[in-house]
């Protein structure tokens, strides 16, 4: 996984010209949990807390989950009274939070964990702090479609051999350029996973660049994002 605590600032600069993530990213998320207003949001994962704002001026009550307690630091600096923050191994969590979301989000989480027992240990324990009728967006590089290309604010480093767990590389055209070593899983893996931690009813989106005169590059042709959306089963985990 990614070590945000030396790169935290870096990583806010870049997320405020991210316009691949955001555009064919994060606001794709936000149409699968619309409407957002006067719902309770998981944002697991919540870094410096972009999204999550972004969620609580769409009128939502959201609370983000990070293990790096520098990312949250920059989060909870930007002060939002629709919002809390809490480290990961927060015992308030399992006290306040059972069945307690309409929605579950985690954008670029499932690609830092180099195993299948890291990804499922979050997936199920974001399907218990789900309503029974609760849903979850995931969204993932899409390594299949987009290996080795360049994209307008990020690009992949071309992987030959692409396995469950490989190592891969995404190149943030920051200042400087800040490399984030991530981990490939394929669709079909994360539709395993999600399976096995209790959820169903999948829907499947990998978008690509709209023709609205921004000077897109591979986003044209190759989607960069794989978004699921899903479902907590009626008889979960």
């Amino acid at each position: 996984m990614s070590n945000y605590t030396k790169i935290s600032k870096q990583y806010k600069e870049y997320g405020k010209r991210a316009t691949t993530d955001w555009e064919l990213g994060h606001k794709n998320v936000t149409k699968f949990i619309e409407p957002v207003r006067g719902k309770k949001i998981l944002d697991y994962g919540c870094g410096n807390g972009k999204y999550s704002i972004y969620l609580a001026e769409l009128g939502a009550e959201v609370v983000g989950i990070d293990i790096f307690p520098s990312q949250l630091e920059i989060a909870e600096g930007k002060n939002n009274k629709n919002i809390t923050y809490l480290l990961e191994n927060n015992p308030e969590i399992e006290r306040s939070y059972i069945e307690y979301f309409d929605n579950a989000v985690l954008n670029f989480v499932l690609c830092e964990m180099s195993t299948k027992k890291e990804i499922l240990y979050v997936l199920k324990r974001v399907n218990r702090l789900l309503k029974k009728d609760g849903s979850l967006v995931i969204l993932n590089p899409n390594w299949d479609k987009s290996n080795g290309k360049d994209f307008l604010t990020h690009q992949t480093k071309y992987t030959s051999n692409l396995k469950p767990g490989c190592k891969v590389t995404t190149i943030l055209k920051g200042n400087p350029p800040i490399e984030i070593p991530d981990y490939y899983w394929s669709k079909d893996d994360y539709l395993e996973m999600l399976k096995e931690s209790g959820f169903d009813d999948f829907e499947i989106l990998e978008p690509l660049a709209p023709n609205d005169g921004r000077e897109w590059m591979d986003e044209k042709e190759f989607p960069p994002f794989l978004i699921i959306k899903t479902k907590k089963k009626s008889k979960s985990i």
